[in-house]
């Protein structure tokens, strides 16, 4: 059985495993295995109910998948996914790119990509032939057949919530928490936007993605350097960011290693939760039996911001789901990243500074910016 791994991001490849393995002279009427990362696309080949395969980040256009048992969820962290490739390298990788003079370099994504191009041992790329060059690392490997990048179905694309009051308050919040001279790593979403709205200070950024958010700070003149990532959701202000020279896109096994994180003096990794547990645990993964998300990058930023220099590991999340049900909860379904790496969480209602507390102080900080009307159970739930 071929086994096929397809590079992730919101610039990953669209192509169908059908069409690639027609390019490299296969047989169309097997079924590949399929590795695949972070799909913000609900690709029409995902439909097919004889998919199967292993996936290193559920969620988004994957979520169908995953929930009927096509796809397997791994529980590994982005900074683990070149060993995973290693031990186990993909006969074909599957890599969109865009031409650069007499080869080829990645598009707005780059990921785990370039340890999957050098791995794999055919390589199929998806040419981006209108797509403009973000200054990507050049891919190096076996390419022996390349595809013109299909057409985008917008109606099939996952779309980021954008910020509301709650965000613009929880982002107020981040914002004040930021030392000068930090350099800042948040995610996508209304939350995120939240943050780079608040900010009125310059900042680094070193983060898994590039959203639209982060590249307009540099319009605003409060970026002090190239913008660092390993995916971009490629739009106007990204693809302006890049021409000024402001964008610095790498591999994963860069912007996601933990010594190099631990480094970077003054980090701030600010991400979020499905859950968040009464002693600092965090829960990114499911609730319920359902599988929302995935390990990802979350505890790679976490831990390298908590061993920073005048680092500090945020969890910016709203207090209550979009059901009204709490976000903090006496014990989390799954531990995703654990207590230990977490100094403080922040919600609409306030900042937890949970460093240097013990137990008790803890989950009375948690409980106080949770929302009013689930304070009371939360407190008398079982410790």
């Amino acid at each position: 059985m071929t086994y096929l791994g397809y590079a992730d991001g919101p610039s990953g490849a669209r192509v169908s495993p059908n069409d690639v393995l027609r390019a490299v002279g296969g047989h169309t009427d097997e079924t590949p295995e399929l590795l695949l990362g972070w799909t913000l696309e609900r690709h029409p080949w995902l439909d097919d109910p004889s998919l199967h395969g292993r996936t290193v980040l559920a969620g988004y256009g994957l979520a169908s998948a995953v929930a009927d048992g096509r796809l397997t969820p791994l529980p590994v962290r982005l900074s683990a996914v070149p060993s995973l490739l290693r031990e186990r390298p993909p006969d074909i990788g599957v890599i969109a790119a865009v031409r650069r003079a007499d080869g080829f370099a990645f598009s707005g994504s780059v990921g785990w990509g370039d340890v999957l191009a050098s791995v794999a041992e055919r390589v199929v790329l998806e040419i981006d032939e209108g797509g403009g060059d973000l200054g990507g690392p050049p891919i190096v490997g076996n390419v022996v057949a390349t595809l013109p990048r299909p057409q985008l179905d917008t109606e099939r694309v996952v779309a980021s919530r954008t910020a509301d009051d709650v965000d613009l308050a929880i982002g107020a919040l981040v914002a004040s928490l930021v030392p000068e001279g930090a350099t800042l790593q948040f995610g996508p979403g209304g939350v995120g936007e939240g943050i780079a709205r608040a900010l009125d200070r310059p900042v680094r950024l070193w983060s898994g993605l590039c959203t639209e958010a982060m590249a307009l700070l540099h319009r605003r003149g409060l970026l002090l350097a190239p913008a660092v990532a390993a995916y971009t959701a490629v739009g106007d202000p990204v693809r302006e960011l890049a021409a000024d020279g402001m964008l610095d896109l790498r591999p994963t096994s860069i912007t996601h290693d933990i010594s190099t994180l631990s480094a970077i003096p003054r980090f701030v990794g600010c991400n979020t939760a499905l859950q968040v547990g009464l002693d600092g645990s965090i829960n990114l993964e499911r609730v319920g039996g359902r599988v929302i998300a995935a390990v990802g990058g979350h505890s790679d930023f976490c831990v390298g911001a908590s061993r920073s220099l005048g680092g500090i590991s945020i969890i910016a999340v709203r207090s209550t789901t979009s059901r009204g049900r709490s976000t903090f909860v006496s014990r989390v379904d799954v531990v995703s990243t654990q207590r230990s790496d977490i100094d403080v969480v922040v919600t609409e209602h306030g900042i937890a500074d949970l460093r240097d507390i013990d137990d008790a102080e803890r989950r009375d900080r948690l409980i106080a910016i949770a929302a009013p009307e689930h304070r009371t159970w939360l407190a008398s739930a079982e410790n």
